[in-house]
């Protein structure tokens, strides 16, 4: 339905809905016959109908009308918002502490016999049911139409017909009709119109009924200037009537507890006589009162005649309602000296009250009766909906999302019997910002609708009125965005100037490299032909990188073994593809060059064509691959590319295509107090699905709700709370990775592009390196080059138990000692892999945790969850809004969440004697490497999962050839 009703008190606002009907008979009509068929007929309307549609085209359905589409209503009835006068009014005699609150709306209620309103359409006619009076004028031209009226105090009938008609004449094409109701008659001496021979605007002489049982509505209309534009077809002429008086009628207010019969009201010294001149257009232009004398007593009951009961309910019309014939017709006209005088039954003074301002045409004054303060006990109680709202509310509403409202009153009579009467209620402000403050322009947008229109209302009772609000439904496809932002990013280098990925701004000069890359945007990249890290800037060469020898060579000395024992544990110096020692940063100058490549290559890509035109160029320090990444190709993903020499694989790097936040760093405490900033996603993360609210967290709003009457003014109000969850459909997977290695493997069995083998054997230093798309699974020839302590830290010298038998604890192996990045660390420029200790911020006993429902020992995940246990989630249900889970970032005083989403993990499984690695599709389960092993075939991880007994571990291990993720840490700044 449309908006709300432009008249808002019972009592008042009438429109009417009149149409004419054709009379096509030939009459006599003077000299001038007239064409055949071309009767004057009127197509008739009420201005409050023609109000009200101007509402109803200015309004959005269902939503309440704005202050612009109300300006435009009034201004179609002649009126201001000026016009619309609210005041209180002082009383004496009758009951002390009594006064009456004035208000004033557009619309007059039609309440006698002229008018008959709809029964479901409050305060709007629905036709004229009596005759009334038309004079009429016509010219050659418009502005030729003369004073002599073409014909004269027309009977006419209540459907718009002449009662003798009258036919256009093609000769006198123009024509202008005034009219009044009720008719003019000469029987009527209280209503007369201005006579035949005069010229100017018609007008009528008015007299009022002093009794008012005896009043009419008085409304009168212009047709402005009609054309007969074709011949023998007469032409549609619109009436809208106006309402020319004001309509007063009384009511209960608000806050009046006393039960008394009203016998009597007199309105005092009021105007009984005008002269009203008719507008002279459509719009009412010029009407106006004039001449108004001859004061009076206007009087309704009296002799037993009115028995009006005051104990009636909140804002009820006690005089002027329809069919009681008790609303007051009055003259519009200034209120100096005119009062208003209110008897009791049983009681000898009247209750009295002076009237202020102005009576205006077209509008209702209602007067009610009031108390400062009552006996009436104002009750209202507000609950809460039972459940928050699902993100998609409005096309699947809970049962349990409604908010209740009870609004009473009550008090003793004079039995000491208890009264209960409802109080209205209605919204009266949101606070969608949490500042306490409550505005109804702070309704947030995703607040829309519900059941029967949400309504932002109520009637109020002793039983709790329902609530049905409806949310919107914000869901965002993610992945579509994410890829639609990297194919749309400014592209960067050129064929002529590729972008060096080593560099902060993509300038030539080398700054820092990594075995890892994130690119951003479309272009076309170059990569300095250097291992792993072994270039970067220093505080003593911020712009420029030096050689990073501390990442391939070991040069600090053993901390707690013999000589012997620390050759065998420790690897002293890095290998290349050929297992010789790296002797420079540069692939084209260490061992004298004997390794300088002469070719590149795909070597898999999660993404079709994502990489094109690879090839190498320069030599020594100025040598790089190059490649191109295509606007049409790129999107989330992986790839891994290569430089040979004589097809051999020298070495390699992990390219992720994702938007530059995927390395934004998260601040996290652990249980020892030290601080990690991880990357915001895991190494290589890649969507495949991704549908979220574009809210993280549930959103929510307080509602106002308040009576609309009060004891003393004190009006009782509640506040409820709706929440809508968040909500978000993640999934996808990560490169993996197995321990000691920099190669990154893609997260599942199918590449688009390129290939990934399982099950290699004999691994060696040489053997990766040369086959970065094999996973190995064992060293069968008797290498132990994956035994090594330092392979992601090179200062590290610990396992648990060492070749020669030495054995340490796990507490000794479990610390937050610094890592030193090595050339084989898979993480991009300035990052490296976690200690063994970096996870333990999120359980409480910086070990394990479990949900509290566990028989284990363990304690609690940290989990950023507002109840106070942790929830485990099935496939296909989100962790607050995940596909894995949340933490907080730290135990005590958190201020942000660290996300771990599920993922995929090769696995080595031993069948028949013969060991195997390969994928396992997880969906509720993910394993993240540290950068210390645990022994010689095993390293630290630290996993999470769906599970009550276990839901985070973070000190695990895994064999060294299963493929784990990674979450890089920051690195610290270099000396």
């Amino acid at each position: 339905m449309k908006a709300a009703k432009i008249i808002l008190v019972s009592c008042i606002g009438v429109s009417l809905g009149l149409f004419g009907s054709c009379a096509d008979d030939l009459v006599d009509n003077g000299n001038d016959q007239g064409d055949k068929g071309t009767a004057v007929r009127f197509n008739i309307k009420d201005i409050q109908d023609v109000a009200q549609a101007t509402t109803d085209a200015a309004t959005t359905t269902g939503m309440p009308i704005t202050h612009n589409a109300f300006e435009q209503t009034l201004n179609v009835q002649g009126l201001k918002t000026k016009d619309l006068v609210s005041q209180k009014l002082t009383v004496s005699g009758g009951q002390g502490g009594t006064c009456i609150i004035e208000t004033t709306t557009a619309g007059v209620e039609a309440d006698g016999p002229t008018h008959k309103k709809q029964g479901t359409r409050a305060n709007i006619s629905e036709k004229i049911t009596e005759h009334f009076t038309t004079i009429g004028y016509r010219g050659t031209t418009a502005e030729g139409i003369n004073g002599t009226p073409w014909f004269y105090n027309y009977d006419t009938n209540e459907n718009g017909t002449l009662v003798k008609p009258v036919l256009w004449s093609w000769q006198q094409r123009f024509g202008k009709f005034y009219c009044v109701s009720p008719q003019a008659t000469s029987g009527n001496a209280k209503l007369k119109i201005s006579p035949s021979n005069y010229t100017g605007t018609p007008y009528v002489d008015f007299e009022a009924e002093t009794d008012v049982t005896k009043q009419k509505d008085f409304m009168t209309a212009c047709s402005g200037v009609v054309e007969y534009k074709i011949r023998n077809s007469a032409p549609t002429v619109n009436l809208t009537f106006r309402h020319a008086l004001t309509a007063v009628c009384f009511k209960v207010g608000s806050n009046l507890s006393y039960n008394k019969t009203i016998t009597k009201v007199e309105i005092i010294n009021a105007k009984s006589k005008g002269r009203y001149t008719l507008g002279t257009d459509a719009t009412g232009t010029g009407a106006a009162w004039t001449e108004l004398s001859a004061p009076a007593t206007f009087t309704l009951g009296g002799e037993g005649t009115l028995n009006v009961k005051t104990a009636v309910d909140v804002n009820q019309v006690i005089m002027g309602n329809k069919g009681d014939n008790y609303t007051f017709y009055m003259i519009p006209q200034p209120l100096a000296g005119v009062s208003v005088k209110i008897y009791f039954a049983g009681e000898a003074t009247p209750l009295v009250f002076k009237l202020k301002g102005n009576w205006k045409a077209g509008t209702t004054k209602t007067y009610a009766l009031n108390e400062n303060t009552s006996t009436w006990q104002y009750q209202l109680e507000v609950k809460n909906p039972k459940q928050s709202a699902a993100y998609n509310e409005i096309s699947a509403p809970s049962y349990d999302f409604f908010y209740s409202v009870k609004s009473y009153r009550e008090m003793k009579d004079a039995e000491g019997k208890t009264v209960q009467q409802p109080v209205p209620w209605k919204v009266v402000g949101y606070d969608s910002n949490g500042d306490g403050k409550y505005s109804m322009d702070e309704k947030p947008e995703w607040l829309i609708g519900g059941k029967d229109g949400y309504k932002t209302s109520g009637k109020g009772g002793t039983n709790f009125e329902e609530v049905w609000p409806y949310v919107k439904e914000d869901l965002e496809d993610r992945l579509k965005e994410r890829n639609e932002a990297l194919k749309n990013a400014p592209a960067q280098g050129s064929a002529g100037s590729p972008y060096n990925l080593a560099n902060a701004t993509g300038a030539a000069t080398v700054q820092n490299t990594a075995n890892s890359y994130v690119i951003s945007a479309p272009g076309t990249y170059r990569i300095p032909l250097v291992y792993g890290n072994a270039i970067h800037t220093t505080k003593a060469s911020p712009n420029v990188g030096v050689t990073n020898e501390g990442a391939y060579k070991r040069t600090m000395p053993p901390t707690n073994n013999t000589p012997s024992t620390y050759e065998n544990n420790v690897l002293l110096n890095f290998k290349d593809h050929d297992g010789k020692d790296i002797t420079d940063p540069w692939i084209t100058k260490s061992n004298n060059g004997a390794n300088a490549p002469d070719g590149a290559k795909l070597v898999w890509a999660d993404v079709y064509g994502i990489v094109t035109n690879l090839a190498v160029s320069g030599t020594g320090d100025n040598a790089f691959v190059t490649f191109t990444v295509p606007k049409e190709a790129i999107e989330n993903g992986n790839a891994v590319i290569a430089v040979t020499k004589n097809g051999t694989v020298v070495w390699s790097w992990h390219l992720w295509f994702a938007p530059k936040s995927a390395l934004k760093t998260i601040a996290c405490t652990n249980y020892q107090n030290h601080i990690y900033n991880f990357t915001s996603e895991t190494l290589g993360w890649k969507y495949t699905e991704w549908k979220a609210t574009p809210y993280l967290q549930k959103r929510s709003v307080k509602v106002k709700i308040q009576q609309t009457a009060g004891n003393a003014g004190k009006k009782q109000y509640g506040i409820v709370t709706l929440v809508q969850e968040a909500y978000a459909w993640m999934k996808g997977y990560a490169t993996l990775y197995q321990f000691g290695r920099k190669d990154a493997f893609p997260g599942t069995d199918h590449v688009a592009d390129g290939r990934c083998i399982e099950n290699g054997k004999d691994a060696s230093f040489a053997a990766t390196i040369q086959h970065p798309e094999v996973l190995y699974t064992d060293n069968e020839s008797g290498k132990e080059d994956f035994s090594y302590c330092n392979l992601w830290s090179m200062n590290n010298d610990y396992h648990k138990a060492y070749m020669d038998g030495t054995f340490y604890t796990d507490e000794t192996l479990w610390n937050d000692y610094s890592i030193v990045k090595t050339v084989y660390d898979p993480c991009p420029v300035g990052f490296h892999m976690p200690s063994t200790n970096a996870f333990t911020g999120f359980c409480k006993n910086g070990k394990r945790g479990a949900d509290p429902s566990a028989t284990e020992f363990y304690d609690w995940p940290i989990l950023a969850s507002p109840s106070s246990a942790p929830k485990y989630y099935t496939e296909g249900e989100c962790a607050n809004g995940y596909y894995g889970w949340e933490f907080y970032n730290r135990l005590n005083d958190p201020n942000a969440t660290i996300l771990f989403l599920y993922m995929n993990l090769r696995e080595v499984k031993k069948e028949w004697g013969q060991k195997s690695v390969g994928i396992v599709n997880q969906t509720d389960l993910a394993y993240f490497w540290t950068a210390i092993p645990y022994s010689s075939d095993k390293g630290y991880a630290v996993w999470i999962q769906h599970s009550a007994q276990d839901i985070i571990n973070t000190h695990t291990t895994n064999d060294v050839f299963e493929g784990n993720g990674i979450r890089p840490v920051s690195d610290t700044p270099h000396n």
